[in-house]
């Protein structure tokens, strides 16, 4: 199950293949001339009172740099600095298999923070751009129904990726880019088409949202 969602997870951005460079205490430098970050990423990403049936198995910054090697392409990091990413967070959340399964075999909570709004547009039109590629085999669909929660742009896909060895099944990945002024969450989560569900990953998303919208209000 699990290289099935590696799969499916490159297709929408080889979130699953860096998390486990974990190093929550290393935030990397603002880029030049950069509004002082004044906002922590790793507040705002899903906190494990929302995923209480998960284990939290990893946490870890995001720079430029680790964006442009989970893309491998190097001409990205000079990108996201004219973007102006400051600083990012990432968390992520795995079935115990406990003998309950979860919905998702794997969530993934990504929060990146920019100079400005127009910055952070400007990487949410780049990034969906970058997710709407079927992976290979497999099919890609828009997400409808969103909630939106007050944000203001949500976007989300769904990719399947059919069986890879006899005996296996299909699994699907959903994938959602959420804009809150100059924050930029994305949101994953990976698993059997049977549980991993359109609902299953509103409440998600919704639950992502929400995590904004305190820290931003606060």
């Amino acid at each position: 199950m699990r290289s099935r969602l590696i799969l499916v997870a490159v297709a929408l951005g080889g979130m699953l293949a860096a998390c486990g460079d974990a190093n929550p205490n290393s935030p990397f430098p603002a880029s030049p001339g950069a509004t002082p970050v004044q906002l922590a990423p790793q507040t705002m990403v899903l906190q494990r009172a929302q995923l209480p049936q998960y284990v939290r198995t990893s946490d870890s910054t995001v720079d430029a740099n680790t964006l442009a090697d989970q893309e491998s392409d190097q001409t990205l990091v000079g990108t996201l600095l004219r973007e102006g990413l400051q600083i990012g967070a990432r968390a992520q959340f795995s079935d115990p298999n406990n003998g309950v399964p979860t919905p998702f075999a794997t969530v993934i909570s990504q929060v990146l923070v920019f100079d400005d709004a127009q910055g952070a547009s400007s990487f949410f039109t780049d990034e969906r751009a970058r997710r709407s590629k079927p992976p290979d085999g497999g099919t890609l669909a828009p997400l409808a129904n969103l909630p939106t929660g007050g944000a203001d742009a949500v976007v989300g896909l769904a990719a399947t990726v059919p069986a890879q060895a006899s005996g296996d099944g299909p699994s699907r990945a959903l994938f959602a880019i959420v804009r809150r002024g100059r924050i930029v969450a994305e949101l994953l989560g990976g698993g059997s088409p049977q549980t991993a569900t359109d609902a299953q990953f509103m409440t998600l998303v919704a639950d992502q949202e929400q995590e904004l919208k305190a820290t931003l209000a606060s």
